[in-house]
């Protein structure tokens, strides 16, 4: 599993293009990765599956299969992301 970093932090160095961003841009960028992740698990899951299957010929099982994994795959990234936004600021200033 990936280890989580500081977001102040890229690459184990100090990030310094953050300074220059406005708070709401930050956020702004984080929400919008939220709103953008789940709906593209599923169709990436959909498209994947659709091709799959018009290549076995077992249409439409692995649609239906990969689709279900994505929707899974989905909501427990959706999970970590409600976790993550709910989580209090440690005595760093971050989440």
């Amino acid at each position: 599993m990936l280890k989580a970093t500081p977001v102040g932090t890229v690459g184990g160095r100090y990030n310094r293009q953050q300074d220059r961003q406005s708070p709401f841009l930050r956020k702004a960028g984080l929400y919008l990765g939220v709103v953008f992740e789940l709906p593209a698990t599923i169709i990436g899951g959909l498209a994947i599956g659709y091709f799959l299957d018009e290549y076995f010929h077992t249409s439409p099982w692995l649609l239906i299969a990969l689709t279900a994994i994505a929707f899974v795959g989905g909501f427990v990234r959706l999970v970590y992301w409600v976790r993550f936004f709910t989580r209090k600021p440690d005595a760093n200033g971050g989440p």
